[in-house]
């Protein structure tokens, strides 16, 4: 606004000079011309023309010379309708530029630039008006965006823009940063009940679906709060803990919000850490496939292998998958990850006995992904390896998210041969509906059901509920995490096919070939 305001002064201190220069000069020129006409005035009976030309009375005269400043009178008016009309059209241009400055070109919000001003302007009362900013970051905007393309992510953005700021209400600055992620700014709030309704209420406004010329589309939000009430944080403070706060939410993997609390802002330095060692561990080749043995229960025969991922850090030492998988998601970087996973893995699988299966973990992210089948195919194709012997794990996570892009993901996998198992089924938020609508060859029983096997009924009855209904609807089951003979004798007694964990075999660099307990040999 100050700018705004010192260039239409400034303008109009132009156009005052101009207005002033014109009247003094025709002020001098009539003053001249009057001056003329005294002289004249006093010489009038001496005037006289008589030498046979024709004679001009003296009134006739000093109306020809009159006309003189009338006509520069007119001229100069003219002029400064000119100056006036073209100093307006620049005062306007300088106006319209100055807001584009401020102002995000795709939403029409305030921008950075912007917001960084009100923000410090802010801080500066937060002693008297403590202030509340929330930054907003949109979940699976990325897999969107590369699903149906960059104009269905601009409406999206556009769209989201729209009933943030409808919701808001113009009492509070609502602002893009860039990217996924705006920022809204509440004045003169006090923390309790009442802020955290708002928050709510800011909160549910994602929840229903988009409707984009693509289609409807849900993409909930991850908010990160920051309250502030001293003068003693910057305004790269405030936004530092609003940041540490978001990325506490994302964490949680789903729509909500979180409030700042101290050392958030060490767990966001450490996660920006990872991340940058992450891309260049990944352009290194340091992220490696680790392979576990899945038994068949009937037989004790290993039939294949699950691959995990390990991180080798320079050291030698390895860095576990919870370390690094969430941030690879959120970063952008799980598809390379699983690409370069899945190119080693396959490269190995090529050297095995062709009865045996590998199994890969697939992100719900990379559900976005449009090429994520002709990818896997052409990896598949390129090492040698059939896709029949692949088989991708899916988290039930994946249903929740978007299930009509589930199933299409699903069924086009298994045209292609490659068979899905989900995964860590007891853990997340999928129904029976969806095991009756979903393709699925395997169903995995989470490893939590199996740790307390022995001592708790519940466990005992829940796996066993779960293999019969499996089995019912035509799947197969997978139990993770057995690691004592009496665990895989409950597993053998319950039903289940196969199972994998520490009693067949830890994850190792290695698929075990060349040992005593190869394929066709029983290890249990």
């Amino acid at each position: 606004m100050y700018r705004e305001r010192s260039v239409r002064e400034q303008s109009r201190a132009r156009l005052k000079r101009t207005i002033w220069r014109d009247a003094l000069i025709i002020f001098g020129v009539f003053a001249a011309l009057l001056a003329f006409f005294i002289s004249v005035q006093a010489f009038e009976h001496v005037v006289n023309f008589s030498d046979g030309h024709e004679s001009w009375e003296l009134d006739e005269i000093l109306t020809a010379i009159m006309v003189l400043p009338v006509a520069m009178a007119i001229f100069s008016l003219r002029r400064l309708r000119e100056v006036n009309a073209e100093l307006e059209g620049r005062i306007e241009a300088e106006e319209q530029a100055q807001a584009m400055a401020m102002h995000d070109p795709l939403t029409g919000l305030p921008n950075r630039r912007n917001f960084n001003r009100v923000l410090d302007q802010a801080i500066t009362d937060a002693d008297e008006r403590p202030l509340a900013l929330l930054l907003i970051d949109l979940n699976r905007f990325k897999a969107i965006n590369d699903l149906h393309g960059h104009r269905a992510g601009d409406d999206l953005l556009i769209a989201a823009a729209s009933r943030l700021a409808e919701h808001i209400g113009p009492l509070a600055f609502v602002g893009r940063l860039g990217g996924d992620e705006f920022v809204v700014l509440l004045k003169d709030v006090r923390q309790g009940d009442a802020l955290i309704a708002r928050l709510e209420e800011i909160s549910a406004c994602f929840d229903p679906p988009f409707q984009l010329a693509a289609g409807p589309v849900s993409v909930g939000a991850s908010i990160g709060v920051t309250y502030v009430d001293t003068l003693d944080l910057s305004g790269d403070a405030v936004l530092s803990q609003a940041d540490a706060a978001m990325y506490e939410c994302k964490q949680q993997r789903g729509n909500g919000f979180r409030l700042f609390e101290a050392g958030m802002e060490t767990v966001a330095i450490h996660r920006a850490e990872i991340e940058a060692e992450l891309r260049d561990a990944l352009r290194s080749g340091r992220i490696e496939p680790f392979y576990q043995p899945l038994v068949r229960l009937e037989d004790g025969r290993i039939i294949g292998y699950e691959v995990l991922a390990r991180w080798r850090l320079d050291d030698g030492s390895l860095r576990m998958p919870d370390e690094f998988i969430a941030v690879a998601e959120e970063a952008g970087l799980i598809s390379n990850l699983f690409y370069a996973l899945l190119e080693r893995a396959a490269a190995d699988v090529r050297q095995w006995p062709a009865d045996l299966i590998f199994a890969v973990n697939l992100s719900p992210v990379q559900f976005g992904d449009a090429w994520l089948i002709e990818r896997v195919l052409q990896i598949l194709t390129e090492a040698g390896v059939v896709p029949g012997r692949l088989e991708i794990e899916i988290t039930e996570n994946a249903l929740v998210t978007d299930i009509e892009l589930a199933c299409d993901i699903i069924r086009r996998f298994k045209r292609q041969g490659i068979k899905i198992a989900l995964d860590d089924f007891g853990t997340g938020y999928s129904s029976l509906r969806h095991l009756g609508e979903l393709e699925f060859d395997k169903l995995k029983i989470d490893r939590s059901f199996i740790a307390n096997l022995h001592s708790s009924e519940s466990s005992r009855t829940i796996v066993r509920t779960i293999t019969a209904m499996a089995h019912n609807l035509g799947l197969q089951v997978t139990v993770e995490g057995i690691e004592n003979a009496e665990s895989a004798r409950s597993v053998i007694d319950f039903g289940c096919d196969i199972a994998q964990g520490y009693l067949y075999g830890r994850p190792a660099t290695e698929a075990r070939l060349d040992r005593d307990d190869e394929p066709g040999e029983r290890v249990a």
